[in-house]
């Protein structure tokens, strides 16, 4: 249902913006007939001369549209799919650096349930970040005197 109602959204922006485009696009058809009425009878257009402006961009001014696609495609992406997606999502999988498997990962779940019941029995008498018996809190020392 939600991939539903992102391809809704995207097409009521898509007709939206187009809408704003004719909108926009008639006013200036509007405002030239409005000018060229305007002009005097008799009045001959200025003849130009020369080749004009040929210095360009060459090849590559064919590879801007088509990064231009790419730009509008990936922005698209990012907002109806959210964050990079894709291969290699980040480093690795899990939880990152302290989840299981991490360093001190099982040594640290070991410390966090102890010290969880030794809060059960005290009756919660000691405070977190005072100083405990074991250590105080993640900064203090872990189970067997270990750091962090």
């Amino acid at each position: 249902m939600r991939g539903f109602g992102s391809v809704l959204f995207g097409l009521v922006v898509v007709v939206l913006l187009v809408g704003i485009g004719v909108g926009i696009y008639d006013a200036g058809v509007q405002q030239g007939i409005a000018q060229t009425a305007s002009v005097p009878a008799g009045t001959l257009p200025y003849a130009a001369y020369g080749y004009g402006f040929h210095g360009g961009f060459g090849f590559l001014g064919l590879l801007f549209p088509l990064f231009f696609l790419f730009l509008i495609f990936g922005i698209a992406r990012a907002a109806f799919r959210g964050g990079r997606g894709g291969w290699g999502h980040g480093y690795g999988h899990g939880y990152g650096k302290w989840g299981p498997g991490g360093p001190g990962g099982s040594d640290r779940d070991a410390w966090v349930a102890d010290w969880h019941r030794r809060l059960h029995e005290d009756g919660g008498t000691t405070s977190p970040t005072g100083s405990g018996s074991q250590g105080s809190g993640p900064s203090g020392s872990g189970p067997a005197g270990q750091a962090g």
